[in-house]
Order: structure tokens, then sequence, then C-alpha cells
């Protein structure tokens, strides 16, 4: 069953009657004054005639301007503003004549016996036109900047809840505090952007009592992101206990990203197992910037590994093995570290020889030192602002003999 059409903005009794009467006022005050003025001018008498129809050309253009702001011009929505404009001027302008033509074919004697006031008359009335078709015109153009403002602060407002509802999901990602293994120190933080992204650091308890390290990156921002995080959160630690080797791990949540999410979504992440008796490490990678492992032979990197998740499910990725000695630290991070851009100059980017730089002058620091050092430098080098993404950071030290007593 179909409803019967109903107007753009239905036209309520009390305002059609108020409108009536206002035009019926208006009209019969301009007709009124120009009858009065003419009168006394030309020294005719005043004819009532002329109220009449003042009251009769204010009435046709009062509703020509009801129902075409009703009915009739809502259709003009998608035309040029200035033509739409005209449009209706024009509308109000022929309701005028409209009501010219009317007034000669009830009284066609008038024009000749009295030709001065009934062009006073209809003069008044074509500008009273205008300024009916101008005032609506202005009315119609402050609405729509109204409602687009409206719906600006709406969609501003949406996307606020929005934001606010993914970093709530974010920092659900996050631990609450590193764990506590024995015979490594451990420290972490998360620096937010403006936006939300989808970093995730996470910590696996696995076999053997070794040690999981995630750092991942989830392309995208905002509620998207943070969920596929959350998602990927859930895949990573019920998988990680149950397959061994890392490059295995990865390829596995390669073809579940693949499997879960669209083909503009993908996952970077670095995935570190530390056995902490013996400083055993393993790792891949999946497009991740490479960890930094520090100690007295200098500075090296951990690469191995393949693509983003999600990218090309069904290949390989390698792995890297290699031993964490005592006093050494391992640093994970995301891209939001090493591309973060200079104050005075976004391509100066922090980069990986100044992380490299300071940790290698942190010798001796704790890891919570170390961190510290490393958020310094990077406020210090983006300025006072957010950074421009969402920056985690990592570090791990395996503590020297004797250290684990203090």
């Amino acid at each position: 069953m179909t409803s019967a059409a109903r107007p753009f903005f239905p036209i309520r009794a009390p305002g059609l009657v108020a409108w009536v009467l206002g035009a019926a006022a208006l009209g019969g005050a301009v007709s009124g004054a120009l009858g009065v003025l003419v009168a006394a001018g030309t020294g005719e008498p005043f004819d009532p005639w002329f109220l009449g129809q003042g009251v009769l050309f204010a009435e046709i253009v009062g509703l020509t301007a009801l129902v075409g702001s009703r009915w009739a011009f809502p259709l003009l929505a998608d035309f040029h503003p200035l033509a739409r404009q005209a449009l209706q001027v024009l509308t109000f302008v022929g309701a005028a004549f409209a009501a010219t033509a009317f007034a000669v074919v009830l009284r066609p004697g008038v024009v000749f016996a009295r030709p001065l006031q009934f062009l006073a008359l209809v003069g008044a009335n074509v500008v009273l036109s205008l300024v009916f078709g101008g005032g609506l015109a202005a009315w119609e153009t402050m609405r729509r900047s109204l409602e687009a403002a409206f719906e600006e602060l709406r969609e501003k407002e949406v996307l606020e809840r929005e934001m606010a509802l993914a970093r709530e999901v974010q920092q659900g990602l996050l631990p609450d505090a590193p764990p506590e293994v024995p015979g490594l120190e451990i420290a972490f933080s998360f620096v937010p952007a403006r936006s939300v992204g989808g970093d995730f650091v996470g910590f696996v308890p696995l076999s053997g009592g070794r040690l999981g390290i995630a750092v991942a990156d989830v392309t995208g921002k905002g509620i998207a992101a943070a969920l596929l995080g959350a998602n990927f959160q859930a895949m990573l630690e019920a998988l990680a206990p149950r397959v061994e080797r890392a490059g295995e791990l990865l390829a596995e949540l390669s073809r579940m990203v693949d499997a879960r999410t669209g083909p503009a979504r993908f996952v970077t992440l670095a995935w570190v197992i530390l056995d902490p008796a013996t400083g055993q490490l393993s790792w891949s990678l999946a497009g991740h910037p490479p960890p930094l492992v520090h100690g007295e032979d200098g500075t090296r990197w951990l690469a191995e590994g393949g693509l983003p998740l999600g990218v090309m499910p069904g290949l390989p990725y390698a792995e890297g093995a290699a031993r964490l000695e005592r006093g050494e630290v391992l640093v994970l991070y995301t891209d939001g570290l090493v591309e973060a851009p200079g104050r005075d100059d976004p391509d100066d980017q922090f980069g990986r020889d100044r992380l490299a730089r300071l940790v290698a002058g942190c010798r001796g620091c704790d890891a919570r030192q170390l961190l510290e050092r490393i958020l310094g430098a990077l406020a210090e080098h983006g300025g006072d602002g957010p950074p421009a993404d969402d920056t985690t950071i990592v570090v791990v030290r395996r503590l020297a003999g004797g250290e684990g007593d203090r």
C-alpha cells in the first residue's frame, strides 16, 4: 500500500492563517499608504478599491511564496544557486503580473480612469514581490548554510565518538604493565597520535619459560583499525603457544588476516621469541621496521622476515636466530618512531641511525632509563605537538650476572 505524497514541508493550519493575515495586513498597509499619497498629490479622491487590490496582490504573492517554498522550490535544490534564486525572484514577479492581469479583468476601466494610482499600485506590488523573492532567496541561503553547518557539526560529533571508542579499544590492547620475567628488564611505551591507528604490543608466555614479544601496526585509522588490532591480538595469542617457529606463525597469521579483512587492510609485525635463561633469540618480521640489538660488539639489526601480513598469503617468512648476551638490550618499535618528522623540517626523520646512536650512548642504563632517553630525544626532535603517527617502543635488557638480585 502506497501513501499519498506529502509536501516537502507540511503546512499547518495556524501557520497558514498567520501567513494569510500577515500578507493581508502588509498589502493593505502598502496600498493604503500609496492610495493616500497619490490622492494627496493628484487631488483625486481615495478609492477603497485600491486597498482591496493591494490586499489581493499581497495574498497572491504571499501564497506564491508559501506554496513555492514548501513544494516547488525544493525541486530546484540541484540547480546552481544563482539560477535557483533567479527562478525564485521571477516566480514572484510573475505572480505580481498575474495579480495585475486579474485586477484589470475585474475592473478594466480603472486603468484609464485612474492610471497614475493603478501604475503606482502595480509598481508597489512588483517591488513587494521582489522583496518577497529576495527575502526568500536570502532565507534559503541562510537555511542551507545552517543545515550544512549542522551536518558538519553532527558528523564531527559522530567522528569524535568513533575516535573515543577507537581509543578505548586501542588502549585495551595494551598491557597494564610489562611482564616480570626473571633475568630480564622490560619497559614499553605507547605514544598516541592525533588520530587513532592500530599499534599493538603484546607479551605472550610460551613453553619452556620463553617469552614472545609482538609489536604490530595495523594499517588505517579510527575504529576499523582499532577493531582489526583487537582481532589480530586474539589471533596472535591463540596461535603463538601452538606454533613453535616464528616464520610458520607469521605465515599462518598472514592467511588469517587475508581471510578476515579486505584487500586494503594489512598488518606489519615484529615477532621475537626470547629465552631469558639462555638468551636465545628467534624472530621473523612482516614488513616491520627491524628491531635493534646493542651490546659490547656494537649494534645489529634483526631483519629477516617477509611481506606485511595479509598482502600475499601463502608466501613463507624467513626466520633469524641469535643470542642476546647478558647486559645487551633489544629495542622493538613501530614506524612512528623512525619516521617521525622533525619540528623544523618534515623531511628530517628521526631515523634508525639516530636511534642506534641513542642506544649506544646509554650504556649502563636500565630498560626504563633507555626508554625515557629515546622518548626525550623523540620529543626534542618533533617539537611540542602530538606525533604524526602512533609510536610504540619496547625495550628489553638481559640482566648481567648478579643483577637479578637487586
